[in-house]
This record gives C-alpha cells, sequence and structure tokens, in this order.
C-alpha cells in the first residue's frame, strides 16, 4: 500500500510539475506523421514556437528529415510509392514549404534560410530530383516536373524573387 501511495504521489506531482505556462503554450509546435508500408525514417527537428510540420509516407523505402528554427515556419511532405526522399530545413521566421512526390526514387530538397519565402515542389514519375535553396526574404518557388529522370536545381537569394519551373516528358 505504500508503494501505491508513493507512485500515485509521485505521478500526482510529475503531472503539476509537467503543466504548461502561458507562456510555453505560446511555443507549441504541431506535428502529424502517417507512415504506412516499409522501412520508413523520419527525423523532425523543431525549435521555436509555432512551427508545423505535416508529414505522410506511404509504400517502401521513404526517407524524411526536416529542422525547423524560428517561428511560424510550415512544412508539409507527402510521398507515396517506391524509395523516396524529402529533406527540408528552414531557418527564419514564416518560411512555408510543400513537397509532394508520386512514383519512384524521387528526391526533393528544399532549404530556406530568412522570412516570408514560400516553396512548393511536386514531382510525378520516377528518377525525378528537386533542390531548391531561397535565402532572403519573400521569395517564392515553384517546381514541377512530370516523367521520368527530370532534375530541377534552383537557387534565390535577394529579397522579393519569384521563380517556376516546369519539366515534363511522355
Amino acid at each position: 500500500m505504500k508503494l501505491r501511495n508513493a507512485l500515485v504521489l509521485g505521478l500526482s506531482l510529475a503531472a503539476f510539475v509537467g503543466t504548461a505556462t502561458a507562456a510555453e503554450a505560446q511555443q507549441r509546435n504541431r506535428v502529424n506523421i502517417n507512415q504506412s508500408g516499409y522501412n520508413h525514417e523520419l527525423a523532425a527537428r523543431q525549435q521555436g514556437h509555432q512551427n508545423r510540420l505535416a508529414i505522410e509516407q506511404r509504400g517502401a523505402y521513404h526517407y524524411v528529415q526536416t529542422i525547423q528554427a524560428g517561428s511560424r515556419n510550415g512544412v508539409t511532405v507527402g510521398q507515396g510509392g517506391y524509395a523516396n526522399d524529402a529533406y527540408v530545413d528552414q531557418l527564419g521566421r514564416r518560411n512555408t514549404a510543400v513537397v509532394g512526390q508520386e512514383g519512384a526514387f524521387n528526391r526533393g530538397t528544399a532549404i530556406q534560410t530568412g522570412t516570408n519565402n514560400a516553396v512548393g515542389v511536386a514531382q510525378i514519375g520516377s528518377g525525378n530530383t528537386a533542390n531548391t535553396n531561397q535565402t532572403g526574404n519573400h521569395n517564392t518557388l515553384g517546381v514541377i516536373q512530370v516523367g521520368n529522370g527530370q532534375t530541377a536545381n534552383v537557387r534565390q537569394s535577394g529579397s522579393g524573387s519569384v521563380a517556376v519551373v516546369i519539366q515534363g516528358n511522355h
């Protein structure tokens, strides 16, 4: 009985100590992850406050790694098919990155440093690779690749830049 009372007291103290303050509540970061299939890997790190991360993987051999440092950054990665890969790195504030891949052997990378940058990558097919890098503020970048074997390497620096890459084959 003494052990049970000690456990109840310990859990009560842990719950009391673990209660979030108003300052901690403002630091809340969100993570939603769906994985199914085979041999998925995922690493996510969020520093700062009010960062959002939603990842969905299906199929086999997927890998995602994302790092967010700053505030109000958002990442959405949806992968399907076979052996897809995505890496998203956001440093700064209010950056948004969306990577959607379908098929086999696709790789998508989005690196953002600054404020209010947006990047979207959509790849459909097999063997596509997209590498994006944004440095500065208020930059917008979109990459759409349809078909097989497409490669896009886009680097933006400065402020207010807009880039759109659309590639495809039959």
